[in-house]
């Protein structure tokens, strides 16, 4: 689940705006012998946020909630929908702008905060081709080219499994699985401005399937939270995946 990725929310927002005592010895990574596989990393989160059976019947999802640009001291409502295979649209409405980005499978959009819309980069389109996620693929982890459980260790305070893993489409990122919920904590990518770092916090269930409702994006700026309040799991208007006029197929 790429949490489902906010596909590049971070990088659009920011264009639109006596004796001593002993000092404790770091804690000790875990040697590799104590490390779970990859694929037991996978089956504990899976366990955690419902079961894969249970995700494996989602066709289509819609969050609601609020965006929050704390560098900008703005803040307005966001919604995100996904159908089945890999169709996605967001939207962010700041109210002085409205940030809106898609991808109906095979090509990739955003519309500028002045309405002019563009079609991504082909880097950008193959790698959302792969990592929105509908369904239960998001814990399959035969699905990445290269995948490991490198040590365990602290993230956000919690004590986590850290995994490298290498996409289909390239992309390298670290992600973070806490050792005693199974619940992933946090991503961080590769990109070429950088690494980008989302944080995930407060899963809550929805029809029986937990889902992080706090996402924060870090950036040079400072952080885009993302809060979800509501999520349906239905097949939303298939036009809501269609490319606007004049973005060339």
């Amino acid at each position: 689940m790429r949490f489902a990725r906010q596909v590049g929310i971070a990088a659009v927002v920011a264009t639109v705006i006596a004796t001593p005592a002993r000092a404790q010895a770091p804690a000790a990574q875990a040697p590799a012998a104590q490390l779970p596989t990859v694929q037991q990393v996978f089956d504990h989160f899976a366990t955690a946020v419902g079961g894969r059976e249970a995700w494996a019947k989602v066709q289509g999802r819609s969050d609601k909630g609020t965006a929050n640009i704390t560098f900008a001291g703005l803040t307005g409502a966001y919604e995100r929908h996904t159908g089945a295979p890999n169709k996605m649209r967001m939207i962010i409405d700041l109210g002085m702008a409205k940030l809106d980005q898609g991808f109906d499978g095979t090509v990739g959009w955003a519309v500028q905060p002045m309405g002019a819309a563009t079609r991504m980069p082909p880097d950008q389109e193959k790698s959302l081709a792969e990592t929105v996620q509908v369904g239960a693929e998001f814990l399959d982890a035969s699905r990445f080219v290269k995948a490991s459980v490198d040590a365990r260790e602290s993230f956000d305070g919690v004590d986590c499994y850290k995994l490298s893993i290498t996409a289909k489409s390239g992309e390298v990122r670290t992600e973070y699985f806490e050792v005693t919920t199974g619940l992933r904590r946090g991503v961080i990518t590769k990109s070429p401005m950088g690494d980008q770092k989302a944080t995930l916090h407060d899963y809550k269930a929805f029809e029986g399937k937990l889902i992080p409702t706090t996402v924060t994006q870090s950036t040079p700026q400072g952080d885009v939270v993302l809060t979800t309040t509501a999520v349906v799991f239905t097949l939303p208007d298939p036009a809501l995946f269609k490319a606007p006029e004049g973005i060339s197929k």
